[in-house]
C-alpha cells in the first residue's frame, strides 16, 4: 500500500487555483489517508464565509447569507441549520487549521451558494447544479475470454449479467425515458480500464457495473452493492481481489496487486452519491427479487476507478450457491433483479435531482 499512496502524494498538487467572482484564489491542499482536503481558511476568504470556533477548536461554525453549517473535526456528521447529514469523510483539524474533504466542501457550497464544486487538475471549479440524470452506462461484467464466476453446474457469470444488463437498459429506456449505453452487448471481452472510459467519454450521469458473486462456501447467498473506497473487511478484500482478477486477461504479468493510485480523486467527489445509490439499489433488488440483503460495502474495484460520476458495482446473487445458480438460470429471476436495479435507479434519480436542484 505504500507505493500507491506515495504516487498519490506526488501527483496531488499542494494547492489549487479557484476562480470565483472574477478573482483568483490559491487554496492550500493536504492529503489525509489518501484523500484531498482543502483549507477552510482559504475557502473562507474566497467565498466570504464567516467562521468561528470554540476555545478548544472542537466545533466550527460556518455562516453565510443567514445560513449556518456546524463542523466537528473527525466527525462525519455535519449540521445544516436544523438538519443532520452523515458524510463518508470528516473534516480534520491539523496545523492550526480546519481541512475539508471534497464531499464536505461540496455540501457546504451547495447549501450556501446553490452551486457544485469539483477538482479539475490543479483547479477548483464551481458550476451550476440544476441537473438531471438522463444518461446511464450499464456495464455487464466480464465477457469473452473472461467468464467470471462459474456455478457448480457450469452456469457462467458473463452470460447471466449480460442478460440482466440488457433488461435493465430496456426498462430504463421504455419506462423511465432515459438514454442508456451498454459497455458490451455480446460475449466480448472489454478491458476494465475501458469501461469507465466509455462512461466518461459519453458524459454519462451514472455508471453501473453488474456482476454475480462467488464464494467457496455453497451456503453464502444474497445481493450486495459496492461503491469505490478502500476495502475495510476481509470479505470486501476477497471480493475486490476476485473482481480485479480480470486484469490478468489484459496485463500478462499481473500478480494480484494494482500498481496504481488506490482509487481516483475523481470518485471522492461522488462518495456520498455513490453510497446513496448503492443503498437504494441493494434494498430494491432484495425487495423485488427476494434475495438476502447483504447491504452496502466498499472496495477498490478497478472497473470503477476513474468514473467521473456516481458509480457502483452490483453483485446480484451468488452463482456458487446451488439455489442462487438455479434462480440465476431463469429469465424470470434475472428480470426481477433487473427490475430491482431500475427501481433503485429511479429512487436515486428522484433523491439526487431534488438535492442538487
Amino acid at each position: 500500500m505504500v507505493i500507491p499512496l506515495l504516487i498519490l502524494l506526488l501527483t496531488t498538487p499542494k494547492s489549487l487555483t479557484l476562480e470565483y467572482n472574477h478573482k483568483s484564489y490559491t487554496i492550500e491542499a493536504q492529503i489525509f489517508d489518501g484523500f484531498t482536503y482543502l483549507s477552510l481558511n482559504d475557502l473562507q476568504t474566497a467565498f466570504g464565509f464567516t467562521v468561528t470556533s470554540d476555545s478548544n477548536n472542537k466545533r466550527f461554525t460556518v455562516e453565510h447569507h443567514s445560513r449556518t453549517v456546524v463542523l466537528i473535526p473527525d466527525n462525519p456528521w455535519i449540521v445544516l441549520d436544523s438538519s443532520l447529514l452523515n458524510l463518508p469523510l470528516a473534516s480534520q483539524y491539523s496545523g492550526g487549521k480546519l481541512w475539508l474533504p471534497i464531499p464536505v466542501l461540496n455540501e457546504i457550497i451547495v447549501y450556501f451558494l446553490s452551486q457544485g464544486i469539483r477538482v479539475n487538475g490543479s483547479k477548483l471549479i464551481t458550476y451550476p447544479i440544476t441537473v438531471t440524470i438522463e444518461k446511464i452506462v450499464v456495464d455487464a461484467g466480464h465477457g469473452g475470454k473472461d467468464p467470471g464466476g462459474i456455478g457448480h453446474n457450469g452456469l457462467q457469470e458473463k452470460g447471466i449479467v449480460l442478460d440482466i444488463a440488457k433488461t435493465v437498459v430496456q426498462l430504463l429506456e421504455s419506462e423511465l425515458g432515459l438514454t442508456c449505453l451498454l459497455t458490451r452487448d455480446d460475449d466480448t471481452f472489454i478491458p476494465l480500464s475501458e469501461r469507465t472510459k466509455i462512461a466518461n467519454e459519453w458524459k454519462a450521469d451514472l455508471f453501473l457495473s453488474i456482476h454475480c458473486n462467488w464464494a467457496w462456501s455453497r451456503n453464502v447467498c444474497g445481493s450486495e452493492v459496492y461503491f469505490l473506497s478502500p476495502a475495510k473487511t476481509t470479505w470486501e478484500r476477497a471480493v475486490e481481489a476476485r473482481e480485479n482478477a480480470s486484469l490478468k486477461y489484459e496485463i500478462p504479468d499481473w500478480k494480484g496487486e494494482v500498481g496504481s493510485i488506490l482509487w481516483d480523486m475523481a470518485q471522492t467527489e461522488f462518495l456520498q452519491e455513490s453510497n446513496v445509490l448503492s443503498c437504494k439499489l441493494v434494498d430494491s433488488i432484495s425487495d423485488t427479487a427476494g434475495t438476502k440483503n447483504n447491504g452496502v460495502k466498499q472496495a477498490n474495484f478497478f472497473v470503477l476507478r476513474g468514473a467521473y460520476m456516481p458509480a457502483c458495482l452490483v453483485e446480484a446473487e451468488f452463482v456458487s450457491n446451488p439455489e442462487g445458480e438455479k434462480n440465476l438460470g431463469t429469465k424470470e429471476f434475472r428480470t426481477k433483479i433487473a427490475r430491482g436495479i431500475v427501481q433503485g435507479i429511479q429512487e436515486f434519480k428522484e433523491w439526487y435531482e431534488e438535492r442538487m436542484n
